[in-house]
């Protein structure tokens, strides 16, 4: 989900990320999170172009439904508050990881960690994606994230200042962050010293598309699934698992490792296969933590195929 550039983004750019962020930041832990879902509701009232084009995404795929405004407003809410998640990574530690997420399965992260060629872990664009990864490196795993770089667009010399100053604050996480746009021997290299390496099984952050595609059915449209995380697996010996990410009424997030892919050892296309059941459940039972519903479309740059 996305906002047009102009002098006005300019305007918000410099409240949110000067005296906002520092409210936010100097807010009890999790309070900030509660304030930047907030600002998601605040937008759902006002960006009636944008709330349209989800509405309709969210039909298109799931049905018309009564559900459909609630979901809606759950995914400006999710937009909201995963765009500005940077603010809260220093504060959450050992002591107060449980006031943002709940983390379960992670029996099965170490049942594939005791294989011992790392573990892949798929993703999708969902909840706030960072916080597990954020939280199992506080717990002592050797964490990566593979991503998009920063996305390709043209941006006031305001937006630029205020992208630095996000990469900045993302170097908080304890995770080591690998542009996917660049070689891959150090993300080889993690797994075979033992590391969880995550990577989305859904899309790309940056709306560029990065590496191969595959098509899969997902909720009966033809979807361009990412091979990356199923290559992987297939290229390292890595056991593969995913993470879903997903808000819970109260407050806080929760996040489930889940079983295996494939039993552990998947082939590509059985992997890609499994990942987009995975990822069609996901979607069903948690529309409204879902990223992309902007781009559920065979446009240029939807996810969908003609």
């Amino acid at each position: 989900m996305g906002f047009t550039e102009g002098r006005l983004r300019d305007v918000y750019r410099q409240v949110v990320w000067g005296p906002w962020r520092r409210v936010l930041e100097g807010l009890p832990a999790g309070a900030e999170v509660v304030a930047t879902r907030a600002m998601g509701d605040a937008a759902w009232r006002v960006a009636g172009a944008e709330r349209a084009a989800v509405l309709q995404a969210m039909r298109a795929a799931l049905g018309e439904r009564p559900e459909v405004e609630r979901w809606g407003r759950q995914a400006f809410r999710t937009h909201f508050a995963n765009q500005y998640a940077v603010f809260s990574f220093h504060k959450i530690g050992p002591h107060s990881a449980g006031t943002y997420l709940e983390l379960h399965g992670v029996e099965h992260l170490d049942r594939a960690l005791a294989g011992g060629r790392g573990v892949v872990v798929a993703h999708p664009h969902m909840g706030i994606p960072q916080l597990p990864l954020h939280v199992l490196g506080q717990r002592g795993y050797l964490v990566h994230q593979v991503g998009g770089g920063r996305p390709r667009e043209v941006r006031s010399a305001r937006g630029e200042r205020v992208a630095r100053l996000r990469e900045r604050l993302e170097g908080r996480i304890q995770a080591r962050l690998h542009d996917g746009r660049r070689y891959l021997r150090p993300i080889l290299r993690a797994l075979e010293e033992g590391g969880v390496v995550f990577t989305a099984c859904d899309g790309t952050g940056g709306g560029e598309e990065l590496g191969r595609r595959a098509v899969r059915s997902v909720l009966g449209q033809p979807y361009a699934l990412p091979v990356f995380p199923a290559w992987l697996g297939r290229r390292t010996g890595a056991a593969g698992c995913t993470v879903v990410c997903h808000h819970r009424a109260g407050g806080r997030y929760v996040a489930r490792v889940e079983p295996p892919l494939g039993g552990g050892e998947p082939s590509v296309e059985g992997g890609l296969d499994e990942l987009a059941g995975r990822l069609e459940g996901w979607l069903r039972e948690w529309p409204g933590d879902w990223h992309f519903w902007d781009q559920w479309h065979d446009g240029p740059g939807g996810l969908l195929v003609r």
